[in-house]
């Protein structure tokens, strides 16, 4: 609409302008007639001077009004070529927007391309990488004359921990070590297994280590294929590799795999090996635990009882193993309230660790708290505290002997001053320094910590006050193994009388508000 009423005003600047123009000839022509009139013939009349003068004045407006003319249609012209030069402008610009977002598509794609490059590029280096550690491996020579697959490679598929039943940090044994002896298994295809595949195993179990769970997975699967295809899926070291793929997803938290994986290594141990050997027992503990781990504990406990069996008759009752599985099982029924079996499991554990490894052996300790722990849930105060004080005497021991007379654990003077403060006597300017032993065992801090929780329940607050104040002091070795006894009981003091003053709010807050106490 625009351009029609610009052309519209040009055409009729035009016309005007022609106009105009054809008025100012024919008054020049009209002059010139006048002027020849005048010396021809003086006799007719002329135009008046005041008629003549009035149409020289209005031919000057309009040659005036001319230029104007000219000019504005010199501005026509002009916005005529600037709409032209807009519109080429617009085109331009589409053009380049269209441009544009092709560009940006473009660079999208490339940049995604780009991603998947480096991708690929990060799995050629694990792959080049692992190549270079196979090919480093080729000097390796397994002896595999005696022993299966299963008798070489099966240490790290039996993690007898007690945290692998989904317990705390606290009952954490850290026990990796635990060898699977298998004897000749009475199935077919016993062959020895190929060297590359005794290289896989160490492979997997290499970066299972180092947490490389992304290739030991796949490594995993590659050498169980391996070991169907040269054996037949009933195979012991077929076995052994699905034992392995457990403790693979297993560790990412994959307990359905793992637990499918353990089903089926466990019915071919049970074809292989029968079902009382020991790496049949050691299949149903892994599986206890990961059923442990998902919550199952009803499903996990038959399993552990018959890896329990299984172990007694081959090991014997007092066997190190058979404590192992006594502990898993109390704690699997700790888990489902059974109380008393928690305390008959943890008690013949603890004799068997006594008498075969000692009173100082870790698993002494640790069961020993354990058995403390379940005393105090059935109440039995008495023989949990009697355990506590065991352990605690007996780091007392080790680091400052028997024979100085003056020394005493630290339980005891826990109690003495306790007694001394019960008969009002307790003057802490008189007290010599006390031996406390660095307690560098999280067990031995454990009954240090559970022993004053103990005191305070049997409202021996100074004597528990004074157990958590050595807790907090003998917490690394550089403060030293002497504790000034003044110290702790200034601090033991303040705790006290904070508790007072804090009971004493209390009570009279009650009162205020109409309760009885």
């Amino acid at each position: 609409m625009t351009n029609f009423v610009e052309e519209r005003l040009a055409t009729d600047l035009k016309t005007i302008q022609q106009r105009i123009t054809s008025l100012r000839d024919e008054h020049n022509n009209s002059n010139t007639i006048e002027a020849n009139s005048e010396g021809a013939d003086s006799n007719e009349p002329s135009l008046s001077k005041e008629i003549q003068v009035q149409i020289n004045e209005n031919m000057e407006k309009l040659l005036d009004n001319e230029n104007d003319v000219s000019m504005l249609l010199m501005v026509a012209q002009l916005l005529q070529a600037a709409d032209v030069q807009k519109a080429k402008s617009r085109d331009t610009e589409k053009l380049l927007l269209e441009r544009n977002d092709w560009l940006v598509e473009e660079l999208a794609e490339t940049q995604s391309r780009l991603q998947e490059s480096e991708r690929l590029n990060g799995q050629l280096e694990e792959e080049v990488k692992h190549l270079r550690f196979l090919d480093t491996t080729k000097s390796i020579r397994c002896d595999i004359q005696s022993s299966t697959l299963a008798d070489e490679t099966s240490r790290p598929l039996a993690i007898d921990t007690l945290q692998e039943l989904g317990f705390g940090p606290e009952d954490d044994e850290n026990d990796i070590n635990h060898n699977l002896r298998d004897g000749q298994p009475n199935c077919v295809n016993t062959n020895p297994s190929p060297s590359r595949l005794v290289t896989l195993n160490t492979l997997v179990i290499q970066y299972m280590k180092d947490g490389r769970y992304d290739i030991a997975g796949p490594l995993g699967k590659q050498a169980l294929e391996d070991l169907i295809n040269v054996h037949g899926r009933n195979h012991p070291d077929v076995a052994t590799m699905m034992n392995l793929l457990a403790m693979v997803y297993r560790d990412q938290q994959k307990y359905k795999e793992a637990a499918q994986y353990l089903e089926d290594a466990l019915a071919i141990r049970e074809s292989c090996f029968g079902e009382n050997h020991q790496t049949t027992a050691a299949n149903l503990n892994n599986l206890a635990i990961v059923l442990g781990k998902r919550g199952k504990f009803k499903e996990a406990e038959p399993l552990c009882r018959r890896a329990l069996k299984i172990r007694e008759t081959v090991l014997g009752e007092d066997h190190v193993e058979v404590a192992r599985q006594l502990t898993n099982l109390g704690l699997l029924c700790l888990n489902m309230g059974k109380y008393e079996e928690v305390e008959a499991c943890h008690k013949k554990a603890l004799n068997i660790y006594e008498s075969k490894l000692g009173t100082d052996d870790p698993n002494t300790i640790k069961t020993k708290n354990n058995l403390a722990s379940i005393y105090l849930k059935l109440g039995k105060y008495d023989e949990a505290e009697t355990l506590y004080k065991q352990i605690l005497t007996r780091a007392h021991e080790k680091q400052f002997g028997t024979s100085k007379y003056d020394s005493k654990p630290i339980w005891k003077i826990a109690e003495e001053r306790e007694e001394k403060k019960q008969k009002g006597v307790l003057d802490t300017s008189l007290e010599s320094p006390v031996s406390v032993p660095y307690l560098e065992s999280e067990h031995y801090m454990s009954a240090l910590t559970k022993l004053s929780a103990l005191y305070r329940k049997q409202g021996e607050f100074e004597a528990a006050d004074f157990l958590e104040n050595v807790a907090v002091r003998t917490k690394t070795p550089d403060e030293g193994s002497r504790v000034d006894s003044h110290s702790l009981t200034t601090s033991s003091n303040e705790d006290s009388r904070v508790r007072v003053a804090n009971t004493g709010i209390r009570s009279k807050l009650l009162s205020a508000l109409g309760f009885n106490i």
